[in-house]
Parts: C-alpha cells; structure tokens; sequence
C-alpha cells in the first residue's frame, strides 16, 4: 500500500481530503509512474463498479492539480485560478466526484467515423440526456457511475 506521507504536499493534502471521503479507495492509490517531473504525485485507479473494467475512474495530483478522468476518453482538470473567495480547487474537484458517484453528473464524449470529437459533463438536475443534440454521422457515448444512464446516441 502507498505511504501517503511521501507524497508531495499538494498531493498529500488532496490525498487525506480524497480518502476521508472515501477510505475504501485506498487501495486503488499508487505514486503516478507516468509523472517524470512530480514522482510523488498521486494516481489513483478505480475499475468501473458497473462492469469492473480497467477503464474506470482514475485521479491524480501531477502537475500541481487535480485531473479526474473516466472511461477511455474523458478527463476534467481542476487547479489554481489565483481568484481569492473561490473554493479552492481540491474542494472542487471532490465536489465533482461526489456528484459523479452518486449519479447526479454523468459525462458524454462525441466522436465521428471513430475519431474523438470531445467530451463535457452533464448535469442530471438541469441538463436531460434526450436533449442532446447529435448530428448526422456522429455518436455520443453518455456514461454514469454506476452504469444507470448509460447509452449511446447517433
């Protein structure tokens, strides 16, 4: 198991935050063997609850902020804008996981004859999945948490 207190202290901090709300996923913690410039950074890799896969969450600390990504083609980042009475980006970032683990966020990624066109969070207490709009010859992936919104859209 990693040794938290050897990460850097950015990623230590995120670390405690991250693993006080969720103790269970400290086992999936590890330093980030792909970060050359910040070795002790933080990746930590959660398979998918609803099909086990390799390509679930993952979230990590290099670079001097947060990245969370799922699935094979979408990541957000969250880090310092300097603005002073903004929550700070740690704060943020648990904040979206929070909502993408209980399924009130669920991410989207277009593509096109198989090449990536982008992805985007929607918002499930605002934003519908039907009014998606997809033109002719693209498909939207929409992915949740747990699976329950899961769909293709073409």
């Amino acid at each position: 198991m990693i040794n938290l207190e050897r990460l850097n202290a950015h990623s230590r901090l995120f670390a405690d935050l991250l693993f006080r709300q969720y103790p269970q996923w400290v086992k999936y913690a590890r330093f980030d063997p792909y970060e050359d410039f910040e070795k002790e950074a933080l990746l930590v890799e959660v398979p998918c609850p609803a099909d086990g896969s390799s390509h679930g969450l993952f979230i990590t600390t290099s670079e001097w902020e947060v990245s969370i990504g799922f699935g094979d083609s979408f990541h957000t980042r969250f880090g310092t804008t300097g603005d002073s009475g903004e929550p700070s980006f740690n704060e943020e970032a648990l904040k979206f996981l929070t909502d993408f683990v209980e399924e009130k966020i669920v991410i989207a990624t277009a593509s096109e004859n198989g090449e990536w066109l982008g992805g985007w969070k929607l918002d499930l207490r605002k934003d519908e999945i039907d009014s998606i709009d997809v033109a002719v010859g693209e498909k939207v992936i929409v992915q949740s948490w747990l699976g329950t919104h899961d769909r293709e859209l073409t």
